[in-house]
Order: C-alpha cells, then structure tokens, then sequence
C-alpha cells in the first residue's frame, strides 16, 4: 500500500529539474552572437540582456525572452566579476580597476555596465569585457 502524497514530491521534484533544464537549455541556446575576434558577446547585446536585469531589479514585468537575457547577463556578470577577484588576488601588476576589498554584487556591477554603455553608445560594438572592464574601471580606478 503506497502512502498518500508519496510520489507527489517526486513528481514535483522531476517538474522542477525539468523546468531548470529547460531554463538552461534556453539560457544556452539563447544565440548571442561572438564578435569577430571571438571574444565575447558586443555592446549592444550586454546592453540589452543587463537592461533587462536592471529592469527585474527595480521591480518591472520582464518577458520570459528578457528573463532568459536576465539570467545571461547575471552569470556573465558573475563570471567576470570572479574572474577579476582572482586577477586581483594572484596579480602583481598594474590593473586598471580596483575593486573594493569586500568586492561588490553582481547588481551592482550590471548598473554600472548599463550606465557606462547607454552613456557612450560609440561603444556598443566593442566586446562585452572590454566594455565591463572600462566601465568598473572607471568606477573603481586604482589609485
């Protein structure tokens, strides 16, 4: 005899992997094309996905196509945001950002990002990193 509501948390948790799965092939799928030096998505695009987050952020409806972008735009933004605490920690040169010792949050960063390119749209069709780069530098110079 099977007890009440025993495969209705399994169900429940083979929806939601499907569900994630389903997010992450469309996060994966989602197609933003690769500049011509193979670095990384342009501008525009960084300014379209991060728009989108900043609009989930302060509180507007988004589309199921800008939450998609949303998500892009925040794991982008992580991994560059990781990428630059490593350079930091290891790097003995000069850099040209200087992030706070506590770091700072992905939201953070995303509306510096969303700043810096709708303030200089001559811009837009350099790389995604650079652009990140030359904006969280100019937030946080090293001194």
């Amino acid at each position: 005899m099977q007890m009440p509501g025993r495969h209705s948390g399994r169900d429940a948790r083979v929806k939601n992997m499907r569900t994630c799965l389903l997010l992450f092939l469309a996060v994966v799928s989602i197609g933003f094309p690769i500049s011509s030096q193979g670095q990384g998505p342009e501008g525009t695009q960084l300014l379209r996905a991060c728009g989108a987050a900043v609009k989930q952020q302060d509180g507007v409806n988004i589309s199921d196509q800008e939450m998609i972008e949303s998500l892009w735009c925040i794991g982008y933004v992580a991994g560059f945001l990781d990428s630059m605490s490593i350079a930091q920690t290891l790097g003995g040169g000069r850099q040209g950002v200087c992030l706070p010792q506590r770091g700072i949050q992905n939201e953070q960063a995303i509306r510096i990002l969303v700043k810096y390119l709708r303030d200089n749209p001559q811009h837009l069709h350099e790389t995604g990193r650079m652009s990140l780069y030359i904006a969280l530098g100019k937030a946080f110079p090293c001194r």
